[in-house]
């Protein structure tokens, strides 16, 4: 069954914080979400949605757009993206349980004044107005998206990156090898700090990526606990120890085993 949202829907609905498109939407009117200020996640069931003009402008809150079915047309989320400046991840689900989580980083803009030719021109500041760029032939370019990697390492600050790094690591889809390599690179030239980005974020997934195979004593794993000891997380400490503890119970395992 097709449907539609109609224009200014849920304009100025100032309690909504999270919305499901329905299945079967083909098109999201004009100024349907505007104004909804408390509005932080939208779930797309596909991506081929038509929308209409500033359908979710001055959303200020809304940071995570998550997609059930990437195959086809993503074309909305393009435009989705094109009324925001504000920092937004995206979760994009694909068959054969393939999955995506991209971070669109913040960005802002200034109009400058062409006074010989009598107009303005947009001009947009930080990586996140060239990540929004990131789309071809109505699908997410992410070998694009991957190539704005030393973009982004000049112009934003380690919390910008970390995410970044850690989603395309964690969620490698369409990662070539040679991205891999790039962000793998970033990840040894800076670990104490995206270390600490983790931790005082209690991002136990990312640390779990990193972390988990590393030698329980060793280098990287004291330099984990010495920073979470010294940031007093108590969740992430407890974490790394028992982490710590069943590594050395593995390798002791291992070593019987092999005697």
């Amino acid at each position: 069954m097709n449907h539609r949202i109609r224009d200014y829907a849920y304009a100025e609905d100032r309690a909504l914080s999270e919305f499901h498109i329905p299945e079967g939407t083909e098109y999201i009117g004009r100024h349907a979400f505007y104004n909804c200020r408390s509005l932080h996640t939208i779930y797309l069931p596909h991506g081929g949605i038509e929308i209409g003009d500033g359908a979710f402008k001055n959303c200020p809150k809304l940071s995570h757009i998550i997609m059930a079915h990437g195959e086809g047309d993503c074309t909305c989320l393009k435009d989705i993206l094109y009324d925001m400046y504000q920092e937004i991840t995206v979760s994009i689900s694909y068959d054969n349980n393939g999955r995506s989580m991209l971070l669109f980083p913040r960005f802002e803009y200034e109009y400058i004044a062409n006074e010989p030719a009598r107009i303005f021109q947009e001009v947009g500041y930080g990586a996140g107005y060239l990540y929004q760029q990131c789309f071809y032939d109505s699908q997410v370019d992410y070998q694009r998206y991957d190539g704005l990697w030393s973009r982004a390492r000049v112009s934003e600050e380690i919390p910008v990156l970390a995410r970044i790094l850690s989603f395309r690591l964690r969620f490698p889809y369409l990662l070539s090898p040679e991205a891999e390599t790039s962000y793998r690179d970033f990840w040894t030239a800076h670990p104490d700090e995206l270390l600490a980005y983790f931790i005082r974020e209690q991002d136990i997934d990312s640390l779990r990526y990193f972390l988990e195979g590393e030698p329980p004593d060793g280098t990287l794993m004291a330099l984990a606990l010495k920073t979470a000891q010294s940031l007093e997380t108590p969740s992430v400490i407890s974490y790394l120890l028992d982490l710590m503890r069943r590594g050395r119970n593995g390798s002791s395992s291992t070593k019987k085993f092999d005697l």
